[in-house]
């Protein structure tokens, strides 16, 4: 806000510029609260996988030590892409099959009707000899 605006202008201009600053600081606390959250989600992740990698090495020098048998299950590797990426391209995978599904079933269904009709056809043809 000038000071020309603030001086000259109508008063209301004043509480409503204010009120825009208030609940644009307030969305910027939110953004940046929620970013937080994010990056402690992500390393608790990270932190987990390294734990569970940890397990299985000491797992595994322990069973070759007193000839057990060995985990040789894959560990979880970092995400490629943002975990928002990963649910979207999971929704559109979701949302292809879908579509197949009710593809299919509509198929299906002209199939069924189709036959109807046959049968439909055949007993009108048996009726008419």
């Amino acid at each position: 806000m000038t000071s020309e605006e603030f001086w000259k202008d109508d008063p209301q201009l004043f509480v409503s510029y204010r009120t825009s600053f208030i609940n644009k600081k307030k969305r910027e606390k939110e953004e940046l609260d929620y970013k937080c959250w994010l990056q402690g989600l992500y390393i608790h992740d990270g932190n987990g996988k390294l734990f569970m990698s940890l397990k299985q090495f000491i797992g595994n020098i322990l069973a070759s030590m007193f000839k057990g048998s060995k985990d040789n299950s894959k560990i979880d590797t970092y995400p490629s892409k943002p975990y928002g990426e990963l649910e979207k391209e999971e929704n559109k995978n979701n949302k292809e099959k879908d579509k197949k599904q009710k593809y299919e079933e509509y198929e299906n269904s002209l199939a069924y009707f189709g036959t109807l009709k046959k049968q439909y056809l055949d007993k009108l043809s048996k009726k008419g000899e």
